[in-house]
Order: structure tokens, then C-alpha cells, then sequence
């Protein structure tokens, strides 16, 4: 089932979730068409319905949220991409959370387990060799994020693309730093397909909880890898 904008505006997306949920008694789903709230992220699952669940409307991504004037990042030259693997930094986003708009895999489990193959948690398990996180073939604007569970200062994220035949079909994407599902802090467009590793950088740090990769058209998100560096903001 594809997701989309159904019914009326019915307020914030944030509040639209929330009466999704409500709607569902609660998150104890399972694999349902549906949006389920977990840790923080708002999880984006299809395929399979709960038996006996009401219909749920689905609300549509927060990109049509995001406000004009957001700090701009720049793209990376690959020497700067290897100066910073191997600075010894740390992965800010490794073994994080993550969701995403719909997830192309042969098999799903119940519980999102970070094993599913097209999982968006399988591009934060530190394999740069296999495994992917990718989204559904139909599915327009797809976008993935992750919460890095607290405020932090980001100054690079970079993404490790599988070189397959998928690779062309990601591009002319957006990578964002967010304050909350609502709020863009800073983002990057990369508007080609080219290159298997991708790197965007902020100066000065760009400050967030989220970072999310988002297609501007109908395509695929197709990466083994998504690393985030940067450090945590004291509170």
C-alpha cells in the first residue's frame, strides 16, 4: 500500500500522528499500513494489515513543513571525505533508530528487526560492504531519517551507496539536520547520482536531533551506509 495525502488538512503533522495512533488504541502494532511511534521515531510500516484494526489515515512527510532560511551545507571532495574516516571520529548515528516512508524487502518482521534486509535500520549496523536500507519502488519522495537521541552539532554526514543497478535511481536528494520532526536547522541538495560515497558538510556545525535523506522525485533510496559526526550538546 503506498502512502500519501489523504482527507483534509487536519492540522500539524506532528498532531495528525498522534490522532493516527489514537485511532489504532495505541502502538502495539504489527506489520499494518499504518504510522507507529516508537523511541522517538515515527515508523512508516506496510504490507500487511492487523487484523480486526480500524483504518488508519496516513499522514504525509514533514518536507512540505520545512521552513525557507535553514542553514546550507556544502557537498564534500573525496579527499575531505577520506580525511574525516580516518580521523578516528566517531559515528555519531551507529546502532541509532531509524525509519523510513516504505521499505522494499522480500520478507518483513513483525518487530522491524534490524536484520530485515531494505530495513532502514540496516544502514546503521557499520557494514559498508552489504546490507541496505531501501525504499519501495513506487514510492514518491521516499525519505529515511534517523534520531540521534539527543541534541548535537553535526559537521558531516556521509553516505555509502551500493554500487548496483539501483544506484542511478538515487538522486537529486536533500540532507537534512533537524531540530524536531518539524524543524529543519540546515540541509545539502546533491542533485546528481553519481558516486558511491556521498559526503555533505556544515560550517559551522549544524545543530540537531534528526538527520534525514529526502528525494525531491519518485525514486529510491538505496544505501548501505549513513554515518553522522559530530558531538553531543551539554545540557
Amino acid at each position: 500500500m503506498a502512502f500519501g495525502k489523504r482527507g483534509k488538512n487536519r492540522g500539524s503533522f506532528a498532531s495528525r500522528v498522534l490522532e493516527s495512533i489514537k485511532e489504532c488504541g495505541g502502538t502495539n502494532l504489527l506489520l499494518v499500513s499504518a504510522i507507529v511511534i516508537n523511541a522517538g521515531l515515527i515508523y512508516m510500516v506496510h504490507e500487511r494489515r492487523l487484523r480486526n484494526a480500524p483504518t488508519v489515515v496516513a499522514a504525509e512527510n514533514t518536507v512540505n513543513d520545512i521552513k525557507a532560511g535553514i542553514q546550507k551545507g556544502s557537498i564534500m571532495r573525496h579527499r575531505s571525505i577520506d580525511s574525516v574516516l580516518k580521523s578516528g571520529a566517531v559515528n555519531i548515528a551507529l546502532n541509532k533508530l531509524a525509519a523510513q516512508s516504505s521499505t522494499f524487502a522480500v520478507e518483513l518482521s513483525h518487530d522491524l528487526d534490524r536484520s530485515v534486509e531494505g530495513g532502514a535500520n540496516r544502514a546503521l549496523d557499520g557494514n559498508r560492504l552489504e546490507g541496505i536500507s531501501q525504499t519501495g519502488a513506487k514510492d514518491c519522495h521516499p525519505w529515511w531519517q534517523t534520531h540521534l537521541g539527543g541534541d548535537h552539532e553535526i559537521n558531516h554526514v556521509i553516505i555509502f551507496k551500493k554500487p548496483d543497478s539501483f544506484q542511478h535511481k538515487m538522486k537529486k536528494f536533500h540532507v537534512e539536520v533537524l531540530k524536531s520532526l518539524e524543524e529543519a536547522t540546515a540541509e545539502v541538495f546533491h542533485k546528481s547520482a553519481a558516486g558511491e560515497i556521498i559526503g555533505v558538510e556544515f560550517k559551522p556545525p549544524a545543530r540537531g536531533e534528526f538527520v534525514r535523506i529526502r528525494m525531491e522525485e519518485c525514486g529510491i533510496i538505496h544505501m548501505l551506509q549513513v554515518e553522522v559526526y559530530g558531538t553531543p550538546v551539554s545540557s
